[in-house]
């Protein structure tokens, strides 16, 4: 049978204390669950299956009261982008939008900032983060160009992804606001960037905060498929996720007691932990969506944070400390 609790369905507008984050040192209010939109951008086979439902989607997660949403414009080439644009129409003031661009030589930012502006229909991103550093490319004069950018209006604030802890001391001298980096229970990022950002209140945006899957309870059940981006994942190898799926069943386990969904637990987990803003899961039907703001009930006790901390760390022991999820790096 199924393990989910009966989940509230919407946030509850304030309602409910520890739903909603500042964005780092920005003024920019966040719901602390996203809709990411990685999987609406086609050809991965692991999305809405039509652009109408992904649509639909967006529209039923800001019914339910989510005022933030991730996309990039590497999602498609633009096409994630564009369902945003199109979901939002008419709502837009609603909305907290973070969009992305991989690093490119400066001259070339506002461009790819325009056509963002483009595809998702508005003038302005709330938050426009660097989708990832290139070692090739001297960090701050692209950066200085995203403070112009910010200046002209265009943003209105700048975030980081996947950047080193050397990258996001750079990047806090230009005002960076908010790293998102991929964390879940079974993958983290290293210390001393967790202990920087808490100190110079940078904002944590979990990405892969159900580590594509693996803390669902699919694949502890045999139900989940390793194909598409997932064969590329390293948690997916067949060295780590033996051990990945044993961290997964205590997910189960504390699922099954406290009745709840494995997700749940997962977002739960992530919800608790110290310095994270907002965890950006995605959905592929609108009852998944629901399913996850389950979370916001779901209460650990300090022992199953503790024991899923652990035990995760263990597990992300196994991985390289510069390693890439998925094996990939811009040059």
């Amino acid at each position: 049978p199924k393990r989910r609790l009966t989940t509230i369905h919407r946030f509850s507008n304030g309602e409910a204390p520890g739903q909603t984050a500042l964005l780092g040192s920005s003024d920019i209010e966040v719901t602390k669950l996203c809709l990411g939109t990685w999987n609406m951008a086609k050809g991965g086979g692991w999305g809405p299956d039509d652009d109408e439902k992904a649509i639909a989607l967006i529209r039923h997660a800001l019914d339910t009261g989510c005022t933030f949403l991730d996309t990039a414009r590497g999602y498609g080439g633009g096409h994630a982008e564009r369902l945003v644009g199109q979901a939002v129409a008419g709502r837009r003031e609603e909305v907290v939008i973070a969009t992305k661009a991989v690093q490119c030589p400066p001259e070339q930012l506002g461009n790819e900032i325009e056509a963002s502006l483009d595809g998702l229909q508005t003038d302005y991103v709330d938050l426009y983060i660097c989708h990832w550093p290139r070692p090739s490319l001297p960090l701050e004069p692209f950066l200085a160009e995203m403070v112009r950018q910010r200046e002209l209006g265009k943003i209105r604030a700048i975030g980081a992804s996947n950047f080193n802890l050397e990258q996001m001391s750079i990047a806090s001298e230009f005002g960076v606001v908010s790293l998102q980096p991929p964390l879940s229970i079974l993958w983290r990022i290293p210390d001393p960037i967790l202990d920087f950002c808490r100190q110079q209140n940078i904002a944590l945006t979990s990405y892969s905060s159900l580590a594509q899957g693996l803390l669902t309870g699919r694949y502890t059940q045999g139900t989940g498929e390793i194909s598409g981006v997932r064969s590329k994942n390293a948690l997916f190898s067949d060295d780590i996720m033996p051990q990945a799926l044993k961290v997964a069943e205590r997910v189960d386990s504390i699922a099954d007691r406290l009745g709840c969904a494995s997700s749940q637990v997962a977002l739960a987990w992530l919800l608790r932990t110290s310095g994270v803003s907002s965890v950006i899961v995605g959905a592929s039907r609108p009852e998944q969506w629901d399913e996850n703001l389950g979370a916001f009930d779901v209460s650990l006790s300090d022992q199953d944070y503790e024991e899923l901390d652990r035990a995760g760390r263990e597990v992300w022991g196994k991985v390289a400390p510069d390693a890439a999820m998925w094996g990939w790096k811009p040059e």
